[in-house]
Protein backbone atom coordinates (compact mmCIF):
# COMPACT_ATOMS: atom_id res chain seq x y z
CA UNK A 1 0.00 0.00 0.00
CA UNK A 2 1.40 3.17 -1.00
CA UNK A 3 0.70 5.33 2.42
CA UNK A 4 2.26 8.23 1.39
CA UNK A 5 -0.25 8.50 -1.14
CA UNK A 6 -3.91 7.83 0.51
CA UNK A 7 -2.40 10.09 3.69
CA UNK A 8 -1.96 12.93 0.56
CA UNK A 9 -5.64 12.15 -1.32
CA UNK A 10 -6.95 12.24 2.50
CA UNK A 11 -5.41 15.73 3.76
CA UNK A 12 -6.29 17.13 -0.22
CA UNK A 13 -9.85 15.47 0.37
CA UNK A 14 -10.59 17.73 3.24
CA UNK A 15 -9.30 20.75 1.92
CA UNK A 16 -5.62 21.25 2.79
CA UNK A 17 -6.13 19.89 6.69
CA UNK A 18 -6.90 16.35 8.13
CA UNK A 19 -8.06 15.01 11.64
CA UNK A 20 -6.64 12.79 13.00
CA UNK A 21 -10.24 10.72 13.19
CA UNK A 22 -10.00 11.10 9.19
CA UNK A 23 -6.81 9.72 8.66
CA UNK A 24 -7.75 6.71 10.78
CA UNK A 25 -10.37 6.14 8.58
CA UNK A 26 -8.13 5.06 5.88
CA UNK A 27 -4.97 4.79 7.67
CA UNK A 28 -3.55 2.79 10.43
CA UNK A 29 -2.52 4.29 13.25
CA UNK A 30 1.34 3.40 13.61
CA UNK A 31 1.77 4.74 10.11
CA UNK A 32 0.15 8.22 10.87
CA UNK A 33 2.49 8.29 14.36
CA UNK A 34 5.51 7.49 11.63
CA UNK A 35 4.53 10.29 8.97
CA UNK A 36 4.25 12.66 11.47
CA UNK A 37 7.38 11.65 12.98
CA UNK A 38 8.95 12.27 9.83
CA UNK A 39 7.09 15.71 9.07
CA UNK A 40 5.38 14.37 6.03
CA UNK A 41 2.76 15.30 8.26
CA UNK A 42 2.94 18.29 10.10
CA UNK A 43 0.42 19.11 13.24
CA UNK A 44 -0.74 22.49 13.39
CA UNK A 45 -3.10 22.10 16.53
CA UNK A 46 -3.63 18.60 18.46
CA UNK A 47 -5.16 16.05 15.92
CA UNK A 48 -5.46 18.77 13.05
CA UNK A 49 -2.85 17.83 10.26
CA UNK A 50 -1.59 19.02 6.93
CA UNK A 51 0.96 17.71 4.89
CA UNK A 52 4.59 19.11 4.99
CA UNK A 53 4.51 20.61 1.26
CA UNK A 54 0.70 22.18 2.04
CA UNK A 55 -0.18 25.81 2.38
CA UNK A 56 1.35 27.18 5.49
CA UNK A 57 -0.13 30.65 5.59
CA UNK A 58 -2.71 32.59 8.35
CA UNK A 59 -5.50 31.45 6.60
CA UNK A 60 -4.53 27.69 7.01
CA UNK A 61 -3.82 28.63 10.40
CA UNK A 62 -6.88 30.14 11.18
CA UNK A 63 -8.84 27.36 9.44
CA UNK A 64 -6.89 24.70 11.42
CA UNK A 65 -7.88 26.13 14.69
CA UNK A 66 -11.57 25.87 14.10
CA UNK A 67 -11.40 22.23 12.48
CA UNK A 68 -9.50 21.65 16.19
CA UNK A 69 -12.38 22.96 17.89
CA UNK A 70 -15.29 21.52 15.77
CA UNK A 71 -18.16 22.72 13.79
CA UNK A 72 -19.76 24.88 17.12
CA UNK A 73 -16.77 27.19 17.55
CA UNK A 74 -16.07 30.58 15.92
CA UNK A 75 -12.92 32.77 15.51
CA UNK A 76 -13.56 35.75 18.29
CA UNK A 77 -11.52 38.03 20.55
CA UNK A 78 -8.20 39.43 19.11
CA UNK A 79 -8.18 36.21 16.68
CA UNK A 80 -11.83 38.07 14.57
CA UNK A 81 -10.07 41.14 14.82
CA UNK A 82 -7.36 40.41 12.28
CA UNK A 83 -10.35 38.30 10.59
CA UNK A 84 -12.25 41.71 10.58
CA UNK A 85 -9.03 43.14 8.63
CA UNK A 86 -8.54 45.62 11.81
CA UNK A 87 -5.40 44.41 13.82
CA UNK A 88 -2.41 42.18 13.18
CA UNK A 89 -2.81 38.63 14.04
CA UNK A 90 -1.56 38.55 17.63
CA UNK A 91 -1.10 35.03 19.50
CA UNK A 92 -2.52 33.29 21.52
CA UNK A 93 -5.30 32.34 19.25
CA UNK A 94 -9.04 32.36 20.16
CA UNK A 95 -12.25 30.46 19.85
CA UNK A 96 -15.65 30.57 21.37
CA UNK A 97 -17.59 27.95 21.52
CA UNK A 98 -20.88 27.64 24.33
CA UNK A 99 -20.13 26.76 27.88
CA UNK A 100 -21.95 22.91 27.27
CA UNK A 101 -19.49 22.41 24.85
CA UNK A 102 -16.10 20.61 26.38
CA UNK A 103 -13.56 22.03 23.90
CA UNK A 104 -9.78 21.42 24.80
CA UNK A 105 -7.59 24.70 24.19
CA UNK A 106 -3.87 24.33 22.82
CA UNK A 107 -0.42 25.84 23.28
CA UNK A 108 -0.90 29.23 21.20
CA UNK A 109 -4.98 28.55 21.22
CA UNK A 110 -7.57 29.36 24.04
CA UNK A 111 -10.91 28.11 24.08
CA UNK A 112 -13.39 30.30 25.53
CA UNK A 113 -17.15 28.88 26.81
CA UNK A 114 -19.62 31.12 26.83
CA UNK A 115 -23.36 30.80 28.04
CA UNK A 116 -26.39 30.57 25.68
CA UNK A 117 -23.26 30.56 22.25
CA UNK A 118 -24.78 29.77 19.13
CA UNK A 119 -22.39 30.39 16.37
CA UNK A 120 -25.13 29.78 13.43
CA UNK A 121 -26.99 32.93 15.47
CA UNK A 122 -26.78 36.49 14.59
CA UNK A 123 -23.63 36.15 16.73
CA UNK A 124 -21.10 35.20 14.19
CA UNK A 125 -21.01 35.96 10.69
CA UNK A 126 -18.80 33.73 7.92
CA UNK A 127 -16.06 35.98 6.49
CA UNK A 128 -13.48 34.47 4.01
CA UNK A 129 -15.13 30.82 4.75
CA UNK A 130 -14.22 31.70 8.00
CA UNK A 131 -16.71 31.24 11.19
CA UNK A 132 -16.19 34.74 13.35
CA UNK A 133 -17.88 36.85 15.78
CA UNK A 134 -19.67 39.69 15.10
CA UNK A 135 -17.46 42.78 15.40
CA UNK A 136 -18.92 44.82 18.07
CA UNK A 137 -19.08 41.58 19.95
CA UNK A 138 -15.50 40.87 18.25
CA UNK A 139 -14.24 44.19 19.88
CA UNK A 140 -16.01 43.65 23.80
CA UNK A 141 -14.40 39.86 24.00
CA UNK A 142 -10.78 41.29 22.81
CA UNK A 143 -10.46 44.27 25.44
CA UNK A 144 -9.17 42.86 28.20
CA UNK A 145 -6.41 41.40 25.54
CA UNK A 146 -5.95 44.91 24.23
CA UNK A 147 -2.62 46.97 25.81
CA UNK A 148 -4.55 49.60 27.83
CA UNK A 149 -3.18 52.38 25.74
CA UNK A 150 -4.57 51.15 22.74
CA UNK A 151 -8.55 50.17 23.79
CA UNK A 152 -10.32 53.30 23.44
CA UNK A 153 -8.22 55.09 20.47
CA UNK A 154 -9.04 51.55 18.77
CA UNK A 155 -12.37 51.51 19.47
CA UNK A 156 -13.00 55.39 18.55
CA UNK A 157 -10.79 54.60 15.44
CA UNK A 158 -13.56 51.68 14.47
CA UNK A 159 -16.19 54.29 15.21
CA UNK A 160 -14.95 57.15 13.26
CA UNK A 161 -15.02 54.56 9.93
CA UNK A 162 -18.29 53.84 10.42
CA UNK A 163 -17.39 49.84 11.50
CA UNK A 164 -19.32 50.12 14.69
CA UNK A 165 -21.64 52.41 16.69
CA UNK A 166 -21.92 52.80 20.44
CA UNK A 167 -25.66 51.36 20.18
CA UNK A 168 -24.07 47.28 18.50
CA UNK A 169 -21.22 47.73 21.15
CA UNK A 170 -23.39 48.39 24.00
CA UNK A 171 -25.99 45.21 22.82
CA UNK A 172 -22.79 43.22 22.91
CA UNK A 173 -21.88 44.49 25.91
CA UNK A 174 -24.99 43.74 27.60
CA UNK A 175 -24.10 39.63 26.50
CA UNK A 176 -20.77 39.72 28.55
CA UNK A 177 -21.40 42.24 31.41
CA UNK A 178 -18.60 40.64 33.24
CA UNK A 179 -15.80 41.49 30.67
CA UNK A 180 -12.59 42.92 32.56
CA UNK A 181 -12.06 46.52 31.83
CA UNK A 182 -15.96 46.88 31.84
CA UNK A 183 -15.55 50.64 33.14
CA UNK A 184 -13.33 51.83 30.78
CA UNK A 185 -15.25 50.11 28.07
CA UNK A 186 -18.76 51.65 29.10
CA UNK A 187 -16.96 55.59 29.27
CA UNK A 188 -15.47 54.73 25.64
CA UNK A 189 -19.18 53.55 24.17
CA UNK A 190 -20.39 56.56 26.07
CA UNK A 191 -17.52 58.87 24.55
CA UNK A 192 -18.53 57.15 21.30
CA UNK A 193 -22.15 57.86 21.67
CA UNK A 194 -21.48 61.40 22.23
CA UNK A 195 -19.69 61.54 18.96
CA UNK A 196 -16.09 61.63 19.49
CA UNK A 197 -14.27 60.13 16.71
CA UNK A 198 -10.79 60.72 18.37
CA UNK A 199 -8.89 60.29 21.18
CA UNK A 200 -8.12 64.24 21.17
CA UNK A 201 -11.87 64.37 21.06
CA UNK A 202 -12.19 62.02 23.74
CA UNK A 203 -9.84 63.96 25.81
CA UNK A 204 -11.38 67.02 24.91
CA UNK A 205 -14.87 65.52 26.42
CA UNK A 206 -13.62 64.35 29.70
CA UNK A 207 -11.16 67.27 30.88
CA UNK A 208 -13.01 69.83 29.21
CA UNK A 209 -16.18 69.79 27.75
CA UNK A 210 -18.14 67.29 30.58
CA UNK A 211 -16.68 69.81 33.23
CA UNK A 212 -19.19 71.59 35.64
CA UNK A 213 -18.03 74.93 35.28
CA UNK A 214 -19.66 74.67 31.11
CA UNK A 215 -23.11 73.91 30.07
CA UNK A 216 -23.60 70.53 28.39
CA UNK A 217 -22.80 70.48 24.80
CA UNK A 218 -23.48 68.49 21.91
CA UNK A 219 -20.62 66.72 20.24
CA UNK A 220 -20.98 66.29 16.31
CA UNK A 221 -23.40 68.48 16.05
CA UNK A 222 -25.01 68.69 12.38
CA UNK A 223 -24.90 71.78 10.36
CA UNK A 224 -26.14 73.16 7.12
CA UNK A 225 -23.70 74.82 5.18
CA UNK A 226 -24.31 76.50 1.76
CA UNK A 227 -21.67 74.21 0.27
CA UNK A 228 -22.67 70.88 2.43
CA UNK A 229 -23.61 69.29 5.54
CA UNK A 230 -20.98 69.31 7.89
CA UNK A 231 -20.67 68.12 11.92
CA UNK A 232 -19.17 70.26 14.64
CA UNK A 233 -16.45 68.85 17.09
CA UNK A 234 -18.48 70.29 20.04
CA UNK A 235 -21.24 72.93 19.45
CA UNK A 236 -23.54 74.78 22.35
CA UNK A 237 -26.74 75.46 19.41
CA UNK A 238 -28.52 77.66 21.71
CA UNK A 239 -25.75 80.10 21.42
CA UNK A 240 -24.37 79.40 18.30
CA UNK A 241 -21.04 78.48 19.69
CA UNK A 242 -18.48 76.37 18.28
CA UNK A 243 -15.55 74.41 19.09
CA UNK A 244 -13.49 72.75 16.79
CA UNK A 245 -10.15 70.09 17.58
CA UNK A 246 -7.19 70.43 15.20
CA UNK A 247 -5.67 66.99 15.41
CA UNK A 248 -1.62 66.51 14.04
CA UNK A 249 -3.20 64.56 11.57
CA UNK A 250 -4.95 67.12 10.04
CA UNK A 251 -6.13 70.98 9.64
CA UNK A 252 -2.02 71.29 9.50
CA UNK A 253 -1.29 71.97 5.40
CA UNK A 254 -1.95 75.00 3.90
CA UNK A 255 -4.82 73.77 1.87
CA UNK A 256 -6.29 72.48 5.40
CA UNK A 257 -6.10 75.83 6.54
CA UNK A 258 -7.68 77.33 3.91
CA UNK A 259 -10.59 75.07 3.98
CA UNK A 260 -10.68 75.36 7.34
CA UNK A 261 -10.93 79.27 7.36
CA UNK A 262 -13.82 78.94 4.34
CA UNK A 263 -15.62 76.76 6.74
CA UNK A 264 -15.60 78.82 9.50
CA UNK A 265 -16.71 82.06 7.14
CA UNK A 266 -19.91 80.33 6.23
CA UNK A 267 -20.84 79.30 9.81
CA UNK A 268 -19.77 82.93 10.40
CA UNK A 269 -22.13 83.71 7.98
CA UNK A 270 -24.86 81.89 9.72
CA UNK A 271 -24.41 83.40 13.18
CA UNK A 272 -21.88 81.05 14.37
CA UNK A 273 -19.01 81.42 16.36
CA UNK A 274 -16.08 79.16 15.91
CA UNK A 275 -13.19 79.06 18.47
CA UNK A 276 -10.26 75.85 17.77
CA UNK A 277 -8.02 74.33 19.66
CA UNK A 278 -4.93 72.28 19.30
CA UNK A 279 -4.20 68.39 20.78
CA UNK A 280 -1.54 70.31 22.78
CA UNK A 281 -4.27 73.17 24.35
CA UNK A 282 -6.65 70.28 25.51
CA UNK A 283 -3.08 67.65 26.91
CA UNK A 284 -1.45 70.63 28.61
CA UNK A 285 -4.00 73.76 29.74
CA UNK A 286 -7.42 72.31 29.95
CA UNK A 287 -8.20 74.90 32.56
CA UNK A 288 -7.26 77.65 29.96
CA UNK A 289 -9.44 76.21 27.73
CA UNK A 290 -12.23 75.89 29.73
CA UNK A 291 -12.18 79.43 30.80
CA UNK A 292 -12.15 80.69 27.30
CA UNK A 293 -14.77 78.54 26.19
CA UNK A 294 -17.33 79.86 28.97
CA UNK A 295 -15.88 83.65 28.48
CA UNK A 296 -17.13 83.09 24.70
CA UNK A 297 -20.20 81.89 26.20
CA UNK A 298 -21.28 84.05 28.36
CA UNK A 299 -20.69 86.90 25.62
CA UNK A 300 -22.70 85.15 23.40
CA UNK A 301 -25.23 84.44 26.30
CA UNK A 302 -25.47 88.39 26.68
CA UNK A 303 -25.70 89.19 23.48
CA UNK A 304 -28.18 87.30 22.68
CA UNK A 305 -30.32 88.68 25.73
CA UNK A 306 -29.22 92.28 24.43
CA UNK A 307 -30.51 91.64 20.81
Amino acid sequence: MDWRKVISETVRDNDGLATRRQLLERVPRQVIDSYVGRRHLVRVFPRVYRLRDGADDQATLLRAALVHAGPAAALSHTTALTVWGVRELERPLHLTVDQSIKRAGAPDLLVHRRLRFDPESAQCVRRGGLLVTALPRSVIDAWPWLPPADRRPFALDLSNRGLVTAKHLGEALAERPNVAGRRGLRQTIDLIADGCRSELEAHGVLNVFRHRSLPPSVGQYPVQLPTGRIRLDRAWPAVKLAVELDGARHHTSPQDRRNDLARDRELAALGWVVLRFTFADVLRDPDGVRAKVLAVYRARLEQLRVG
